[in-house]
Protein backbone atom coordinates (compact mmCIF):
# COMPACT_ATOMS: atom_id res chain seq x y z
CA UNK A 1 0.00 0.00 0.00
CA UNK A 2 1.54 3.26 -1.08
CA UNK A 3 1.74 5.58 2.11
CA UNK A 4 0.79 8.95 2.05
CA UNK A 5 3.76 10.38 4.33
CA UNK A 6 5.81 8.33 1.99
CA UNK A 7 4.46 10.16 -0.78
CA UNK A 8 5.07 13.37 0.49
CA UNK A 9 9.23 12.54 0.91
CA UNK A 10 9.28 11.41 -1.97
CA UNK A 11 7.74 14.50 -4.10
CA UNK A 12 9.33 17.02 -1.70
CA UNK A 13 11.12 20.03 -3.55
CA UNK A 14 14.38 17.97 -2.39
CA UNK A 15 13.02 14.89 -2.13
CA UNK A 16 14.50 12.00 -4.46
CA UNK A 17 12.63 12.49 -7.51
CA UNK A 18 13.22 16.18 -8.17
CA UNK A 19 16.88 15.81 -7.46
CA UNK A 20 16.94 12.63 -9.53
CA UNK A 21 15.34 14.83 -12.53
CA UNK A 22 17.91 17.72 -11.45
CA UNK A 23 20.65 15.33 -12.46
CA UNK A 24 19.08 14.68 -16.01
CA UNK A 25 18.84 18.07 -16.57
CA UNK A 26 22.85 18.98 -15.51
CA UNK A 27 23.63 16.08 -17.41
CA UNK A 28 21.35 17.96 -21.01
CA UNK A 29 19.39 14.43 -20.70
CA UNK A 30 15.85 16.13 -20.03
CA UNK A 31 14.35 19.35 -20.85
CA UNK A 32 10.84 20.18 -19.79
CA UNK A 33 7.91 20.36 -17.48
CA UNK A 34 6.92 17.21 -15.03
CA UNK A 35 3.60 17.59 -13.16
CA UNK A 36 2.22 14.44 -10.84
CA UNK A 37 -1.16 14.50 -8.94
CA UNK A 38 -3.06 12.12 -6.48
CA UNK A 39 -6.95 12.78 -6.66
CA UNK A 40 -6.09 15.91 -8.70
CA UNK A 41 -4.11 17.38 -5.97
CA UNK A 42 -0.93 18.22 -7.57
CA UNK A 43 2.48 16.62 -5.45
CA UNK A 44 4.89 17.46 -7.82
CA UNK A 45 4.87 20.50 -10.64
CA UNK A 46 8.43 21.74 -12.08
CA UNK A 47 10.10 23.13 -15.30
CA UNK A 48 13.94 22.15 -16.55
CA UNK A 49 15.89 23.74 -19.20
CA UNK A 50 15.34 26.19 -21.85
CA UNK A 51 12.40 26.54 -24.30
CA UNK A 52 14.34 28.31 -26.71
CA UNK A 53 18.08 28.42 -26.86
CA UNK A 54 18.26 31.16 -29.53
CA UNK A 55 16.21 33.54 -27.42
CA UNK A 56 17.69 31.96 -23.86
CA UNK A 57 14.36 31.62 -22.53
CA UNK A 58 13.76 28.69 -20.10
CA UNK A 59 10.81 26.38 -20.18
CA UNK A 60 8.24 27.21 -17.16
CA UNK A 61 5.14 25.30 -15.51
CA UNK A 62 2.95 26.89 -17.98
CA UNK A 63 5.25 26.14 -21.28
CA UNK A 64 3.36 24.86 -24.39
CA UNK A 65 4.73 21.72 -25.59
CA UNK A 66 4.50 19.52 -28.91
CA UNK A 67 2.37 16.49 -27.82
CA UNK A 68 3.03 13.94 -30.17
CA UNK A 69 0.70 11.25 -30.79
CA UNK A 70 -1.09 12.21 -27.49
CA UNK A 71 -4.17 13.68 -29.60
CA UNK A 72 -5.17 10.58 -30.18
CA UNK A 73 -6.90 10.74 -27.07
CA UNK A 74 -8.95 13.99 -28.20
CA UNK A 75 -9.96 12.29 -31.36
CA UNK A 76 -11.30 9.33 -29.65
CA UNK A 77 -12.84 11.59 -27.06
CA UNK A 78 -14.63 13.22 -30.07
CA UNK A 79 -16.17 9.82 -31.64
CA UNK A 80 -17.05 8.85 -28.35
CA UNK A 81 -18.78 11.92 -28.19
CA UNK A 82 -21.26 11.60 -31.46
CA UNK A 83 -21.66 7.90 -30.52
CA UNK A 84 -23.81 9.27 -27.35
CA UNK A 85 -25.13 11.51 -29.41
CA UNK A 86 -26.18 8.41 -31.47
CA UNK A 87 -24.72 10.51 -34.65
CA UNK A 88 -22.25 7.54 -35.45
CA UNK A 89 -21.75 4.00 -33.89
CA UNK A 90 -18.59 2.35 -33.40
CA UNK A 91 -19.57 -0.70 -35.37
CA UNK A 92 -20.22 1.51 -38.27
CA UNK A 93 -18.33 1.39 -41.97
CA UNK A 94 -16.67 4.55 -43.30
CA UNK A 95 -18.66 4.45 -46.49
CA UNK A 96 -21.56 5.08 -44.38
CA UNK A 97 -20.19 8.76 -43.85
CA UNK A 98 -17.31 9.33 -46.35
CA UNK A 99 -16.29 8.41 -50.24
CA UNK A 100 -12.73 9.18 -50.08
CA UNK A 101 -11.67 5.23 -51.19
CA UNK A 102 -12.38 3.82 -54.36
CA UNK A 103 -11.30 0.13 -52.63
CA UNK A 104 -14.36 -1.22 -51.58
CA UNK A 105 -12.52 -3.60 -49.24
CA UNK A 106 -11.69 -0.10 -47.30
CA UNK A 107 -14.72 1.13 -47.44
CA UNK A 108 -15.63 -1.83 -45.37
CA UNK A 109 -13.60 -1.00 -42.16
CA UNK A 110 -15.31 0.18 -39.52
CA UNK A 111 -14.84 3.06 -37.09
CA UNK A 112 -13.66 0.72 -33.81
CA UNK A 113 -10.76 -0.50 -36.36
CA UNK A 114 -9.14 2.34 -37.15
CA UNK A 115 -10.06 3.32 -33.29
CA UNK A 116 -8.10 -0.10 -32.36
CA UNK A 117 -5.39 0.06 -35.13
CA UNK A 118 -6.81 -2.87 -36.68
CA UNK A 119 -7.49 -1.03 -40.54
CA UNK A 120 -4.42 -2.41 -42.28
CA UNK A 121 -4.48 1.53 -43.56
CA UNK A 122 -0.33 2.82 -43.72
CA UNK A 123 1.58 5.54 -42.02
CA UNK A 124 0.79 8.69 -43.73
CA UNK A 125 4.45 9.82 -42.72
CA UNK A 126 6.04 8.80 -46.47
CA UNK A 127 8.50 10.04 -48.62
CA UNK A 128 6.04 11.95 -50.63
CA UNK A 129 4.74 13.48 -47.66
CA UNK A 130 7.29 15.04 -46.42
CA UNK A 131 8.36 16.70 -49.49
CA UNK A 132 4.92 18.21 -49.15
CA UNK A 133 4.30 19.05 -45.63
CA UNK A 134 4.40 22.47 -45.23
CA UNK A 135 1.61 22.47 -47.69
CA UNK A 136 -1.10 20.66 -46.05
CA UNK A 137 -3.17 22.30 -43.73
CA UNK A 138 -7.23 20.43 -44.00
CA UNK A 139 -7.87 17.23 -42.99
CA UNK A 140 -8.79 16.73 -46.74
CA UNK A 141 -5.37 17.47 -47.73
CA UNK A 142 -4.16 14.76 -45.28
CA UNK A 143 -6.61 12.40 -46.17
CA UNK A 144 -4.77 12.87 -49.80
CA UNK A 145 -1.54 11.22 -48.53
CA UNK A 146 -3.93 8.50 -46.72
CA UNK A 147 -6.07 7.43 -49.88
CA UNK A 148 -3.89 5.95 -52.21
CA UNK A 149 -2.01 4.07 -49.94
CA UNK A 150 -2.83 -0.17 -50.25
CA UNK A 151 -3.90 -1.80 -47.25
CA UNK A 152 -1.03 -3.40 -45.12
CA UNK A 153 -3.42 -6.57 -44.19
CA UNK A 154 -7.29 -7.55 -44.07
CA UNK A 155 -8.79 -4.92 -41.59
CA UNK A 156 -8.98 -6.60 -38.38
CA UNK A 157 -6.59 -9.03 -38.58
CA UNK A 158 -4.21 -7.55 -36.51
CA UNK A 159 -2.65 -4.43 -34.25
CA UNK A 160 -0.23 -2.27 -36.42
CA UNK A 161 -0.18 1.51 -35.41
CA UNK A 162 -1.45 3.75 -38.04
CA UNK A 163 -1.98 7.55 -37.45
CA UNK A 164 -3.33 7.51 -41.36
CA UNK A 165 -6.60 5.56 -39.64
CA UNK A 166 -6.61 8.19 -37.27
CA UNK A 167 -6.72 11.11 -39.88
CA UNK A 168 -9.54 9.01 -41.56
CA UNK A 169 -11.68 9.11 -38.44
CA UNK A 170 -10.95 13.22 -38.04
CA UNK A 171 -12.67 13.17 -42.03
CA UNK A 172 -15.70 11.54 -40.20
CA UNK A 173 -15.60 13.80 -37.25
CA UNK A 174 -16.02 16.75 -39.60
CA UNK A 175 -18.60 15.13 -41.79
CA UNK A 176 -20.65 14.07 -38.62
CA UNK A 177 -20.47 17.51 -36.92
CA UNK A 178 -20.31 19.81 -39.56
CA UNK A 179 -17.30 21.62 -38.28
CA UNK A 180 -13.85 21.24 -39.07
CA UNK A 181 -12.24 18.93 -36.88
CA UNK A 182 -9.92 21.79 -34.79
CA UNK A 183 -13.19 23.91 -34.51
CA UNK A 184 -14.69 20.77 -32.87
CA UNK A 185 -11.80 19.86 -30.75
CA UNK A 186 -11.87 23.69 -29.49
CA UNK A 187 -15.67 23.81 -29.04
CA UNK A 188 -16.50 20.56 -27.39
CA UNK A 189 -13.40 19.59 -26.05
CA UNK A 190 -10.56 21.85 -25.23
CA UNK A 191 -12.67 25.22 -24.62
CA UNK A 192 -15.55 23.66 -22.22
CA UNK A 193 -12.83 21.98 -20.32
CA UNK A 194 -10.39 25.56 -19.80
CA UNK A 195 -8.10 24.35 -21.75
CA UNK A 196 -7.07 27.69 -23.10
CA UNK A 197 -3.53 26.72 -24.06
CA UNK A 198 -3.98 23.87 -25.58
CA UNK A 199 -4.46 23.96 -29.52
CA UNK A 200 -3.25 23.12 -33.26
CA UNK A 201 -0.75 26.02 -33.70
CA UNK A 202 0.35 26.11 -37.31
CA UNK A 203 4.84 25.78 -37.38
CA UNK A 204 5.14 29.51 -38.11
CA UNK A 205 2.33 31.08 -36.00
CA UNK A 206 4.04 33.17 -33.01
CA UNK A 207 2.33 31.92 -29.92
CA UNK A 208 4.11 32.82 -26.65
CA UNK A 209 5.72 30.48 -24.15
CA UNK A 210 6.11 27.92 -26.79
CA UNK A 211 9.28 25.04 -26.47
CA UNK A 212 10.84 24.29 -29.43
CA UNK A 213 11.70 21.15 -29.97
CA UNK A 214 15.67 20.07 -30.02
CA UNK A 215 16.89 16.67 -31.78
CA UNK A 216 20.06 14.91 -32.16
CA UNK A 217 20.31 15.51 -36.21
CA UNK A 218 20.55 13.81 -38.04
CA UNK A 219 17.55 11.20 -36.41
CA UNK A 220 16.19 7.86 -37.98
CA UNK A 221 13.03 10.27 -39.48
CA UNK A 222 15.17 11.78 -41.74
CA UNK A 223 13.88 10.46 -45.05
CA UNK A 224 16.73 11.63 -47.42
CA UNK A 225 19.70 9.71 -45.35
CA UNK A 226 20.13 5.90 -44.91
CA UNK A 227 19.57 4.70 -41.61
CA UNK A 228 22.83 2.99 -42.04
CA UNK A 229 24.46 6.04 -42.33
CA UNK A 230 22.59 7.86 -39.67
CA UNK A 231 23.44 4.89 -37.31
CA UNK A 232 27.29 5.56 -38.09
CA UNK A 233 26.57 8.86 -37.36
CA UNK A 234 25.01 8.32 -33.77
CA UNK A 235 27.93 5.81 -32.74
CA UNK A 236 30.83 8.12 -33.81
CA UNK A 237 29.13 11.19 -32.32
CA UNK A 238 28.75 13.26 -35.24
CA UNK A 239 25.20 14.18 -34.16
CA UNK A 240 24.48 17.89 -32.95
CA UNK A 241 21.37 18.84 -31.54
CA UNK A 242 19.29 20.93 -33.91
CA UNK A 243 15.77 22.58 -33.84
CA UNK A 244 13.21 20.39 -35.29
CA UNK A 245 11.38 22.81 -37.31
CA UNK A 246 12.74 20.47 -40.59
CA UNK A 247 10.31 17.51 -38.99
CA UNK A 248 7.70 19.08 -38.30
CA UNK A 249 4.35 19.13 -40.48
CA UNK A 250 2.67 23.21 -40.92
CA UNK A 251 -0.16 22.22 -38.09
CA UNK A 252 -0.67 19.00 -36.43
CA UNK A 253 -3.87 16.78 -37.54
CA UNK A 254 -6.20 13.76 -35.69
CA UNK A 255 -3.24 11.60 -35.37
CA UNK A 256 -1.18 14.09 -33.35
CA UNK A 257 0.57 17.73 -33.42
CA UNK A 258 -1.25 19.06 -30.68
CA UNK A 259 0.64 21.44 -28.00
CA UNK A 260 -0.29 21.85 -24.49
CA UNK A 261 0.56 22.28 -21.02
CA UNK A 262 0.99 20.45 -18.01
CA UNK A 263 -2.22 21.99 -15.94
CA UNK A 264 -4.46 21.66 -19.33
CA UNK A 265 -3.71 17.94 -19.78
CA UNK A 266 -4.44 17.27 -15.44
CA UNK A 267 -7.52 19.56 -16.71
CA UNK A 268 -8.58 16.79 -19.12
CA UNK A 269 -7.46 13.92 -17.01
CA UNK A 270 -9.71 15.34 -14.32
CA UNK A 271 -12.36 14.90 -16.49
CA UNK A 272 -11.87 11.66 -17.38
CA UNK A 273 -11.29 10.49 -13.94
CA UNK A 274 -14.64 12.63 -12.88
CA UNK A 275 -16.58 11.81 -16.06
CA UNK A 276 -17.98 15.38 -17.00
CA UNK A 277 -16.50 15.14 -20.58
CA UNK A 278 -18.31 11.32 -21.25
CA UNK A 279 -21.03 8.89 -19.22
CA UNK A 280 -18.36 6.57 -17.20
CA UNK A 281 -20.12 3.92 -19.45
CA UNK A 282 -17.58 5.71 -22.69
CA UNK A 283 -14.69 6.39 -20.96
CA UNK A 284 -14.70 2.99 -19.46
CA UNK A 285 -14.83 1.80 -22.96
CA UNK A 286 -12.73 4.15 -24.60
CA UNK A 287 -9.84 3.30 -22.24
CA UNK A 288 -9.95 -0.36 -21.69
CA UNK A 289 -7.54 -2.61 -23.72
CA UNK A 290 -8.73 -4.44 -26.87
CA UNK A 291 -6.29 -5.62 -28.51
CA UNK A 292 -2.77 -6.45 -27.77
CA UNK A 293 -0.11 -3.83 -28.41
CA UNK A 294 3.86 -4.23 -27.02
CA UNK A 295 3.57 -3.86 -23.68
CA UNK A 296 0.31 -4.03 -23.12
CA UNK A 297 -3.26 -3.06 -24.68
CA UNK A 298 -4.92 -0.85 -27.23
CA UNK A 299 -8.86 0.69 -26.58
CA UNK A 300 -10.22 3.22 -28.35
CA UNK A 301 -7.37 6.06 -28.80
CA UNK A 302 -6.05 5.48 -25.20
CA UNK A 303 -3.19 2.96 -24.47
CA UNK A 304 -3.92 0.17 -21.58
CA UNK A 305 -0.90 -0.89 -19.92
CA UNK A 306 0.37 -2.97 -16.73
CA UNK A 307 3.69 -1.01 -15.81
CA UNK A 308 5.45 -2.12 -13.00
CA UNK A 309 2.43 -3.70 -11.84
CA UNK A 310 -0.12 -0.42 -11.86
CA UNK A 311 -2.79 -0.36 -14.66
CA UNK A 312 -2.26 2.58 -16.29
CA UNK A 313 -3.96 4.44 -19.12
CA UNK A 314 -3.61 6.95 -21.77
CA UNK A 315 -1.26 7.75 -24.68
CA UNK A 316 2.55 9.14 -25.37
CA UNK A 317 4.27 10.61 -27.92
CA UNK A 318 7.43 10.88 -29.32
CA UNK A 319 9.26 12.11 -32.06
CA UNK A 320 12.55 14.48 -33.04
CA UNK A 321 12.34 16.76 -30.78
CA UNK A 322 9.08 15.66 -29.07
CA UNK A 323 8.90 12.99 -26.19
CA UNK A 324 5.13 13.20 -24.61
CA UNK A 325 3.53 10.66 -21.89
CA UNK A 326 0.17 11.09 -20.20
CA UNK A 327 -0.94 8.05 -17.96
CA UNK A 328 -3.06 7.83 -15.13
CA UNK A 329 -2.70 4.79 -12.42
CA UNK A 330 -5.92 3.63 -12.35
CA UNK A 331 -6.13 2.36 -8.93
CA UNK A 332 -4.06 4.73 -7.38
CA UNK A 333 -5.73 7.72 -8.59
CA UNK A 334 -2.31 9.13 -10.02
CA UNK A 335 -1.79 11.40 -13.20
CA UNK A 336 1.57 11.85 -14.48
CA UNK A 337 2.67 13.83 -17.08
CA UNK A 338 5.63 14.75 -18.55
CA UNK A 339 6.26 17.33 -21.32
CA UNK A 340 9.88 17.44 -23.38
CA UNK A 341 11.02 19.20 -25.99
CA UNK A 342 13.88 16.60 -25.84
CA UNK A 343 14.31 13.01 -27.86
CA UNK A 344 13.31 10.34 -25.61
CA UNK A 345 12.54 12.86 -22.69
CA UNK A 346 9.89 11.48 -21.17
CA UNK A 347 11.07 8.12 -20.67
CA UNK A 348 13.96 8.39 -17.88
CA UNK A 349 11.77 10.49 -15.50
CA UNK A 350 8.63 8.43 -16.35
CA UNK A 351 10.67 5.44 -15.59
CA UNK A 352 11.68 6.81 -12.21
CA UNK A 353 8.39 7.62 -11.17
CA UNK A 354 7.10 4.10 -11.91
CA UNK A 355 10.25 2.65 -9.73
CA UNK A 356 9.52 4.63 -7.01
CA UNK A 357 6.03 4.35 -6.12
CA UNK A 358 6.29 1.04 -6.71
CA UNK A 359 9.21 0.97 -3.80
CA UNK A 360 6.60 2.88 -1.21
Amino acid sequence: MISNKNTSNVFAENGAFSEYIKQLTLEDKFSGVVLIAKDDKVLFEKAYGMADRSRNLFNDTNTKFNLGSIPKMFTATAIAQLVEQKKLMYSDTIDKYINFFKDNIVNRITIEQFLTHTSGIGDIFTPDYFAHKDEVSTINEFMSYVINQPLQFEPGQRYEYSNGGFIVLGAIIEKVSGESYYEYIRNHITVPLKMMDTDFYKKYDDVPNLAHGYTKYPTYWEPNIPSEEIKRMIENGETKLEENMFFLPLVGQPSGGGYSTVRDMLRFSTALTQHTILSKESIDLITTGKVDKPLGKYGYGFEDLLENGFRTIGHAGGAPGISAVFRILINENYTVIILSNYDSGRRKPYGEFLRLISEM
